[in-house]
């Protein structure tokens, strides 16, 4: 299991959540820390922050990656992919190429 803190910048680098990735069954879990604000959060994390819910599953935390990577029905994912030493699509190594960074927010990821 791989852990990641998802830090905001604009925030004085405060880490809003935790990101952990299992390799074995590709699956991902988000955990919101207590003293996270909806405002201080991405807007697919502020949503579980307002109804009070720290804990993210699998399917809304994969979303939550896969906004922040190349999708794969991209026009040139052949391209990307091979730039990036790849030989199939799979988010995860994209995720960690660019820090989870996306152009959606400033958050980006910490591998603890």
């Amino acid at each position: 299991m791989r852990k990641f803190e998802v830090r905001n910048p604009v925030y004085g680098d405060k880490v809003i959540a935790y990101l952990y990735y299992d390799e074995i069954s590709r699956e991902y879990k988000m955990e919101l820390l207590d003293n996270v604000k909806f405002t201080e959060a991405p807007p697919i994390l502020s949503e579980f922050i307002e109804k009070g819910q720290k804990e993210i599953g699998n399917e809304w935390s994969k979303r939550w990656v896969q906004q922040r990577v190349v999708p794969p029905e991209r026009q040139n994912i052949g391209q990307i992919l091979r730039e990036n030493g790849m030989q199939f699509y799979d988010e995860f190594p994209l995720l960690i190429k660019n820090n989870g960074r996306s152009c959606q927010d400033e958050c980006y990821l910490v591998e603890v």
